[in-house]
Protein backbone atom coordinates (compact mmCIF):
# COMPACT_ATOMS: atom_id res chain seq x y z
CA UNK A 1 0.00 0.00 0.00
CA UNK A 2 2.64 2.26 0.70
CA UNK A 3 3.51 1.61 -3.15
CA UNK A 4 0.70 2.84 -4.21
CA UNK A 5 0.50 6.11 -2.60
CA UNK A 6 3.35 8.12 -1.66
CA UNK A 7 2.60 9.98 1.79
CA UNK A 8 5.19 13.25 1.53
CA UNK A 9 3.86 14.17 -2.36
CA UNK A 10 -0.11 13.65 -1.14
CA UNK A 11 1.12 16.34 1.87
CA UNK A 12 2.88 18.69 -0.63
CA UNK A 13 0.12 18.60 -3.11
CA UNK A 14 -2.02 19.42 -0.12
CA UNK A 15 0.02 22.27 1.12
CA UNK A 16 -0.33 23.77 -2.61
CA UNK A 17 -3.54 23.49 -3.12
CA UNK A 18 -4.73 24.98 0.10
CA UNK A 19 -2.04 27.70 -0.28
CA UNK A 20 -3.39 28.31 -3.77
CA UNK A 21 -6.40 28.68 -2.99
CA UNK A 22 -5.44 31.13 0.37
CA UNK A 23 -4.05 33.47 -2.20
CA UNK A 24 -6.99 33.29 -4.60
CA UNK A 25 -9.23 34.41 -1.39
CA UNK A 26 -7.35 37.31 -0.20
CA UNK A 27 -7.40 38.37 -4.41
CA UNK A 28 -11.21 38.77 -3.98
CA UNK A 29 -10.95 39.81 -0.51
CA UNK A 30 -9.01 42.80 -1.90
CA UNK A 31 -11.67 43.25 -4.01
CA UNK A 32 -14.78 42.60 -1.35
CA UNK A 33 -13.89 44.54 1.18
CA UNK A 34 -17.42 44.69 2.63
CA UNK A 35 -17.63 40.68 2.96
CA UNK A 36 -18.39 38.99 5.72
CA UNK A 37 -16.98 35.87 4.09
CA UNK A 38 -14.24 36.37 2.44
CA UNK A 39 -12.10 37.54 5.71
CA UNK A 40 -13.18 34.61 7.64
CA UNK A 41 -12.14 32.17 4.28
CA UNK A 42 -8.63 33.79 4.41
CA UNK A 43 -8.26 33.55 8.41
CA UNK A 44 -9.06 29.45 7.50
CA UNK A 45 -6.81 29.59 4.67
CA UNK A 46 -3.84 30.83 6.78
CA UNK A 47 -4.36 28.37 9.51
CA UNK A 48 -4.45 25.78 7.57
CA UNK A 49 -1.57 26.58 5.63
CA UNK A 50 0.68 26.92 8.80
CA UNK A 51 -1.04 23.76 10.03
CA UNK A 52 0.38 21.81 6.67
CA UNK A 53 3.46 23.88 7.37
CA UNK A 54 4.40 22.87 10.98
CA UNK A 55 3.18 19.40 10.68
CA UNK A 56 4.79 18.20 7.68
CA UNK A 57 7.87 19.18 9.90
CA UNK A 58 7.50 16.42 12.33
CA UNK A 59 10.40 14.68 12.52
CA UNK A 60 12.59 17.86 12.90
CA UNK A 61 10.22 20.44 15.03
CA UNK A 62 9.33 19.21 18.78
CA UNK A 63 6.26 17.43 19.05
CA UNK A 64 4.29 20.41 20.56
CA UNK A 65 5.01 22.59 17.41
CA UNK A 66 4.32 19.73 15.06
CA UNK A 67 1.67 18.20 16.47
CA UNK A 68 0.57 20.84 19.21
CA UNK A 69 0.61 24.05 17.72
CA UNK A 70 0.13 22.84 14.23
CA UNK A 71 -3.14 20.25 14.38
CA UNK A 72 -4.41 22.72 16.72
CA UNK A 73 -4.35 25.11 13.88
CA UNK A 74 -5.60 22.66 11.95
CA UNK A 75 -8.44 22.59 13.87
CA UNK A 76 -9.13 26.45 14.05
CA UNK A 77 -8.88 26.83 10.62
CA UNK A 78 -11.88 24.24 10.23
CA UNK A 79 -14.10 26.52 13.12
CA UNK A 80 -12.96 29.70 10.71
CA UNK A 81 -14.87 27.91 7.79
CA UNK A 82 -17.93 26.78 9.45
CA UNK A 83 -18.24 30.52 10.67
CA UNK A 84 -17.38 31.53 6.70
CA UNK A 85 -20.61 29.12 5.88
CA UNK A 86 -22.24 31.08 8.94
CA UNK A 87 -21.77 34.47 7.62
CA UNK A 88 -22.68 32.86 3.94
CA UNK A 89 -26.43 31.56 5.22
CA UNK A 90 -26.82 35.21 7.44
CA UNK A 91 -26.35 33.72 10.61
CA UNK A 92 -24.24 36.09 13.42
CA UNK A 93 -20.32 35.27 13.09
CA UNK A 94 -18.91 34.23 16.40
CA UNK A 95 -15.14 33.56 17.02
CA UNK A 96 -15.37 32.55 20.10
CA UNK A 97 -17.44 29.35 18.45
CA UNK A 98 -14.68 29.20 16.00
CA UNK A 99 -12.05 28.94 18.73
CA UNK A 100 -13.69 26.16 20.74
CA UNK A 101 -12.20 23.59 18.77
CA UNK A 102 -8.59 25.19 19.76
CA UNK A 103 -9.31 25.87 23.33
CA UNK A 104 -10.26 22.19 23.85
CA UNK A 105 -7.12 20.91 21.97
CA UNK A 106 -4.49 23.26 23.90
CA UNK A 107 -5.89 22.73 27.24
CA UNK A 108 -5.86 18.81 26.72
CA UNK A 109 -2.22 18.86 25.35
CA UNK A 110 -0.85 20.57 28.80
CA UNK A 111 -2.03 17.09 29.90
CA UNK A 112 0.89 14.45 30.19
CA UNK A 113 -1.06 11.34 29.16
CA UNK A 114 -2.70 13.58 26.15
CA UNK A 115 0.68 14.31 24.42
CA UNK A 116 2.16 11.19 25.42
CA UNK A 117 -0.77 9.32 23.78
CA UNK A 118 -1.20 8.76 19.86
CA UNK A 119 -4.30 7.09 20.05
CA UNK A 120 -5.55 10.42 22.48
CA UNK A 121 -4.74 12.77 20.30
CA UNK A 122 -6.24 10.84 16.80
CA UNK A 123 -9.70 10.09 18.82
CA UNK A 124 -9.76 14.27 19.99
CA UNK A 125 -8.72 15.33 16.43
CA UNK A 126 -10.91 13.32 14.83
CA UNK A 127 -13.92 14.48 17.30
CA UNK A 128 -13.15 17.96 17.13
CA UNK A 129 -12.73 18.33 13.25
CA UNK A 130 -15.56 16.18 12.65
CA UNK A 131 -17.70 18.03 14.52
CA UNK A 132 -17.29 21.18 13.14
CA UNK A 133 -17.98 19.81 9.57
CA UNK A 134 -21.28 18.74 10.12
CA UNK A 135 -21.90 21.36 11.82
CA UNK A 136 -21.01 23.51 8.62
CA UNK A 137 -23.31 20.64 6.77
CA UNK A 138 -26.29 21.35 8.95
CA UNK A 139 -26.14 25.17 8.30
CA UNK A 140 -26.19 24.29 4.88
CA UNK A 141 -29.05 22.32 4.67
CA UNK A 142 -30.97 24.57 7.37
CA UNK A 143 -32.01 26.81 5.07
CA UNK A 144 -32.61 24.94 2.30
CA UNK A 145 -36.34 25.30 2.45
CA UNK A 146 -36.30 29.31 2.53
CA UNK A 147 -33.28 28.96 -0.58
CA UNK A 148 -33.50 25.98 -2.68
CA UNK A 149 -30.48 25.65 -4.06
CA UNK A 150 -28.97 23.04 -6.05
CA UNK A 151 -25.76 22.85 -5.13
CA UNK A 152 -26.46 22.19 -1.06
CA UNK A 153 -26.75 19.21 -1.40
CA UNK A 154 -23.17 18.72 -2.89
CA UNK A 155 -21.92 21.27 -0.35
CA UNK A 156 -23.69 19.46 2.88
CA UNK A 157 -22.81 15.80 1.70
CA UNK A 158 -18.84 16.98 1.04
CA UNK A 159 -18.79 17.61 4.95
CA UNK A 160 -20.62 15.50 6.37
CA UNK A 161 -18.05 12.95 4.26
CA UNK A 162 -14.99 15.03 5.31
CA UNK A 163 -16.30 14.57 8.78
CA UNK A 164 -16.64 10.90 8.43
CA UNK A 165 -12.94 10.87 6.64
CA UNK A 166 -12.09 12.58 10.25
CA UNK A 167 -13.72 9.66 11.90
CA UNK A 168 -12.48 7.13 10.34
CA UNK A 169 -8.61 7.22 12.00
CA UNK A 170 -10.15 6.56 15.59
CA UNK A 171 -10.84 2.68 15.05
CA UNK A 172 -8.02 2.30 12.26
CA UNK A 173 -5.79 3.25 14.94
CA UNK A 174 -7.33 1.23 17.53
CA UNK A 175 -7.64 -1.95 15.52
CA UNK A 176 -4.99 -1.41 12.79
CA UNK A 177 -2.14 0.81 13.58
CA UNK A 178 -1.48 3.93 14.77
CA UNK A 179 -1.22 6.87 12.35
CA UNK A 180 2.16 7.30 13.74
CA UNK A 181 4.57 4.34 14.68
CA UNK A 182 7.36 5.09 17.68
CA UNK A 183 10.17 5.15 14.92
CA UNK A 184 8.19 7.86 12.90
CA UNK A 185 6.84 5.33 10.19
CA UNK A 186 3.16 5.99 9.08
CA UNK A 187 0.28 3.52 9.31
CA UNK A 188 -0.41 2.26 5.58
CA UNK A 189 -4.32 3.83 5.98
CA UNK A 190 -3.08 7.20 6.75
CA UNK A 191 -2.35 8.29 3.37
CA UNK A 192 -5.78 7.35 2.42
CA UNK A 193 -7.12 9.41 4.36
CA UNK A 194 -4.92 12.44 4.05
CA UNK A 195 -5.91 11.94 0.32
CA UNK A 196 -9.78 11.60 0.84
CA UNK A 197 -9.62 15.07 3.24
CA UNK A 198 -7.48 16.86 0.42
CA UNK A 199 -10.19 15.77 -2.04
CA UNK A 200 -13.27 17.02 0.39
CA UNK A 201 -11.73 20.01 1.35
CA UNK A 202 -11.32 21.11 -2.22
CA UNK A 203 -15.25 20.14 -3.02
CA UNK A 204 -16.55 21.70 -0.28
CA UNK A 205 -14.82 24.85 -1.51
CA UNK A 206 -15.84 24.35 -5.17
CA UNK A 207 -19.30 23.65 -3.76
CA UNK A 208 -19.32 27.00 -1.33
CA UNK A 209 -18.52 28.74 -4.65
CA UNK A 210 -21.13 27.15 -6.59
CA UNK A 211 -23.27 28.09 -3.83
CA UNK A 212 -22.50 32.00 -4.03
CA UNK A 213 -23.28 31.51 -7.69
CA UNK A 214 -26.42 30.32 -7.38
CA UNK A 215 -27.57 32.62 -4.78
CA UNK A 216 -26.58 35.53 -7.03
CA UNK A 217 -28.86 33.86 -9.84
CA UNK A 218 -31.88 32.85 -7.87
CA UNK A 219 -32.23 36.58 -6.48
CA UNK A 220 -31.70 37.98 -9.94
CA UNK A 221 -34.47 35.64 -10.78
CA UNK A 222 -36.70 36.53 -7.65
CA UNK A 223 -35.63 40.25 -7.96
CA UNK A 224 -37.52 40.12 -11.91
CA UNK A 225 -40.34 37.94 -10.62
CA UNK A 226 -40.93 40.12 -7.34
CA UNK A 227 -42.14 43.11 -6.28
CA UNK A 228 -39.11 44.96 -5.06
CA UNK A 229 -41.35 46.39 -2.06
CA UNK A 230 -44.12 43.49 -0.76
CA UNK A 231 -42.16 40.50 -2.08
CA UNK A 232 -45.36 39.52 -4.04
CA UNK A 233 -45.68 38.40 -7.10
CA UNK A 234 -45.22 41.00 -9.48
CA UNK A 235 -47.66 41.66 -12.63
CA UNK A 236 -46.00 39.84 -15.10
CA UNK A 237 -44.91 36.84 -12.74
CA UNK A 238 -48.83 36.77 -11.93
CA UNK A 239 -50.28 37.11 -15.62
CA UNK A 240 -47.86 34.27 -16.56
CA UNK A 241 -48.62 31.82 -13.73
CA UNK A 242 -52.83 32.75 -14.13
CA UNK A 243 -52.81 32.06 -17.77
CA UNK A 244 -51.14 28.10 -16.96
CA UNK A 245 -53.90 28.18 -14.86
CA UNK A 246 -56.24 28.99 -16.28
CA UNK A 247 -55.33 27.02 -19.42
CA UNK A 248 -55.41 23.36 -16.90
CA UNK A 249 -57.47 23.85 -14.42
CA UNK A 250 -61.01 22.42 -15.30
CA UNK A 251 -62.89 23.25 -12.75
CA UNK A 252 -63.16 27.09 -13.14
CA UNK A 253 -62.15 30.13 -11.06
CA UNK A 254 -62.44 33.28 -10.07
CA UNK A 255 -60.53 36.32 -9.78
CA UNK A 256 -60.53 38.82 -7.30
CA UNK A 257 -59.46 42.77 -7.89
CA UNK A 258 -58.34 44.56 -4.87
CA UNK A 259 -57.82 48.27 -4.81
CA UNK A 260 -56.82 50.36 -1.62
CA UNK A 261 -59.50 53.13 -1.26
CA UNK A 262 -57.97 57.21 -1.19
CA UNK A 263 -54.26 55.65 -1.63
CA UNK A 264 -53.45 58.95 -3.02
CA UNK A 265 -54.50 60.75 -0.59
CA UNK A 266 -52.00 58.83 2.21
CA UNK A 267 -49.37 59.85 -0.21
CA UNK A 268 -50.39 63.59 0.35
CA UNK A 269 -51.44 63.82 3.61
CA UNK A 270 -48.74 61.54 5.67
CA UNK A 271 -46.17 60.84 2.69
CA UNK A 272 -45.02 58.18 0.62
CA UNK A 273 -42.96 56.53 3.76
CA UNK A 274 -46.64 56.02 5.21
CA UNK A 275 -47.70 54.62 1.85
CA UNK A 276 -45.47 52.24 1.26
CA UNK A 277 -46.02 51.29 4.97
CA UNK A 278 -49.95 50.89 4.04
CA UNK A 279 -49.19 48.46 1.18
CA UNK A 280 -46.73 46.68 3.66
CA UNK A 281 -49.44 45.82 6.21
CA UNK A 282 -52.08 45.56 3.50
CA UNK A 283 -49.90 42.81 1.86
CA UNK A 284 -49.35 40.77 4.88
CA UNK A 285 -53.02 40.96 5.68
CA UNK A 286 -54.59 39.69 2.61
CA UNK A 287 -51.04 37.40 2.06
CA UNK A 288 -51.68 35.68 5.71
CA UNK A 289 -55.33 34.67 4.54
CA UNK A 290 -53.93 33.31 1.15
CA UNK A 291 -54.45 28.56 1.16
CA UNK A 292 -51.80 27.23 -1.27
CA UNK A 293 -52.28 27.49 -4.69
CA UNK A 294 -54.00 30.74 -4.97
CA UNK A 295 -51.71 33.53 -6.64
CA UNK A 296 -51.52 36.54 -4.96
CA UNK A 297 -49.91 39.45 -6.76
CA UNK A 298 -49.17 43.14 -6.54
CA UNK A 299 -50.42 44.31 -10.37
CA UNK A 300 -50.12 48.01 -10.13
CA UNK A 301 -49.53 50.86 -7.65
CA UNK A 302 -52.09 50.17 -4.98
CA UNK A 303 -53.74 47.54 -7.07
CA UNK A 304 -53.97 43.93 -6.46
CA UNK A 305 -54.84 40.94 -7.80
CA UNK A 306 -55.84 37.29 -6.24
CA UNK A 307 -56.47 34.17 -8.64
CA UNK A 308 -58.20 31.27 -6.96
CA UNK A 309 -58.66 27.94 -8.65
CA UNK A 310 -61.72 25.49 -8.36
CA UNK A 311 -63.49 28.83 -6.90
CA UNK A 312 -66.86 29.31 -7.30
CA UNK A 313 -67.99 33.15 -8.00
CA UNK A 314 -70.47 32.94 -4.37
CA UNK A 315 -67.62 31.61 -2.25
CA UNK A 316 -65.47 34.08 -4.12
CA UNK A 317 -67.61 36.94 -2.86
CA UNK A 318 -67.68 35.76 0.54
CA UNK A 319 -63.90 35.63 0.63
CA UNK A 320 -63.52 38.78 -0.93
CA UNK A 321 -66.20 40.38 1.81
CA UNK A 322 -63.59 38.74 4.76
CA UNK A 323 -60.35 39.91 2.81
CA UNK A 324 -62.26 43.42 3.14
CA UNK A 325 -63.09 43.71 6.84
CA UNK A 326 -60.03 42.34 7.61
CA UNK A 327 -58.70 45.21 5.71
CA UNK A 328 -60.96 47.63 7.31
CA UNK A 329 -60.21 46.61 11.03
CA UNK A 330 -56.02 46.74 10.55
CA UNK A 331 -54.17 49.60 12.07
CA UNK A 332 -50.90 51.43 10.81
CA UNK A 333 -49.02 53.61 13.47
CA UNK A 334 -47.68 55.77 10.17
CA UNK A 335 -46.22 57.53 13.16
CA UNK A 336 -50.22 57.84 14.32
CA UNK A 337 -52.63 55.60 13.68
CA UNK A 338 -53.77 54.96 10.31
CA UNK A 339 -57.02 53.05 9.11
CA UNK A 340 -57.42 52.12 5.33
CA UNK A 341 -60.51 50.56 3.20
CA UNK A 342 -60.44 48.41 0.29
CA UNK A 343 -63.11 47.81 -2.56
CA UNK A 344 -62.76 44.33 -4.57
CA UNK A 345 -64.34 43.40 -7.63
CA UNK A 346 -64.87 39.58 -8.61
CA UNK A 347 -65.37 37.86 -11.78
CA UNK A 348 -65.41 34.49 -12.49
CA UNK A 349 -64.33 31.85 -14.87
CA UNK A 350 -67.01 29.11 -15.00
CA UNK A 351 -64.61 27.07 -17.66
CA UNK A 352 -61.17 25.81 -18.75
CA UNK A 353 -59.04 28.36 -21.49
CA UNK A 354 -61.29 31.71 -20.79
CA UNK A 355 -58.48 34.17 -21.18
CA UNK A 356 -56.93 36.05 -18.30
CA UNK A 357 -57.89 39.31 -20.29
CA UNK A 358 -61.48 38.72 -20.05
CA UNK A 359 -61.14 38.20 -16.57
CA UNK A 360 -59.11 41.17 -15.73
CA UNK A 361 -61.38 42.92 -17.14
CA UNK A 362 -64.45 41.72 -16.12
CA UNK A 363 -63.16 42.30 -12.29
CA UNK A 364 -61.86 45.90 -13.23
CA UNK A 365 -65.45 46.51 -14.36
CA UNK A 366 -66.69 45.32 -10.93
CA UNK A 367 -64.32 47.02 -9.04
CA UNK A 368 -65.40 50.48 -10.90
CA UNK A 369 -68.75 49.84 -9.52
CA UNK A 370 -67.22 49.04 -5.92
CA UNK A 371 -65.69 52.59 -6.12
CA UNK A 372 -68.95 54.18 -7.70
CA UNK A 373 -70.97 52.35 -4.96
CA UNK A 374 -69.29 54.97 -2.33
CA UNK A 375 -66.05 52.12 -1.51
CA UNK A 376 -64.86 49.80 0.86
CA UNK A 377 -67.57 46.75 -0.63
CA UNK A 378 -67.12 43.77 -2.72
CA UNK A 379 -69.34 44.00 -6.10
CA UNK A 380 -69.45 41.06 -8.95
CA UNK A 381 -69.02 41.30 -12.50
CA UNK A 382 -73.07 40.95 -13.54
CA UNK A 383 -72.10 41.69 -17.58
CA UNK A 384 -75.66 42.97 -18.91
CA UNK A 385 -76.22 45.64 -15.78
CA UNK A 386 -72.18 46.55 -16.12
CA UNK A 387 -72.56 46.84 -19.72
CA UNK A 388 -75.33 48.98 -19.56
CA UNK A 389 -73.71 50.79 -17.03
CA UNK A 390 -70.65 51.71 -18.72
CA UNK A 391 -72.34 52.31 -22.03
CA UNK A 392 -74.57 54.92 -20.31
CA UNK A 393 -71.16 56.11 -18.56
CA UNK A 394 -69.28 56.92 -21.86
CA UNK A 395 -72.18 58.55 -23.84
CA UNK A 396 -72.74 61.03 -20.92
CA UNK A 397 -68.61 61.60 -20.99
CA UNK A 398 -69.06 61.72 -24.46
CA UNK A 399 -71.85 64.37 -24.35
CA UNK A 400 -70.04 66.29 -21.60
CA UNK A 401 -66.55 66.38 -24.18
CA UNK A 402 -69.38 68.10 -26.52
CA UNK A 403 -70.30 70.93 -24.74
CA UNK A 404 -67.06 71.32 -23.98
CA UNK A 405 -65.64 72.05 -27.24
CA UNK A 406 -68.84 74.22 -27.65
CA UNK A 407 -68.39 76.36 -25.03
CA UNK A 408 -64.60 77.18 -25.79
CA UNK A 409 -65.45 77.75 -29.48
CA UNK A 410 -64.83 82.00 -29.76
CA UNK A 411 -67.95 83.60 -31.42
CA UNK A 412 -68.98 83.79 -34.60
CA UNK A 413 -67.63 79.92 -35.40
Amino acid sequence: MDHILHLPTIMIVHALITCISTVVTIYMWLRARGSRILPLLVAAGIAACAAMLLHSARNTLPLFLSSGVGLGLGVLAVGFYWQAVVAFEGGKVSLVKASVGIVIWTALWLTPVFHQSMAARTIILGLLVAGYCFLTAFEILRKSKQEPLPSRSIAAFSNVIRGVVWLAPTPLSIFSAPAYAADGTTAPWFAFIVLANSMMIVLSLVALLMLAKERDEYRYRLASERDPLTNLANRRTFVASANQVLMQEQGGASLLLLDIDHFKTVNDTHGHAAGDQVLLAFSRVIEQRMPKGWLFARIGGEEFACLMPRMSAQKAVSVAENLRRAVAEMVIPVPSPLQVTVSIGVSEASARGVELDTLLASADAALYRAKADGRNCVRFCEPVILLEETAATLALAAGEQRRSVVRLRPRGE
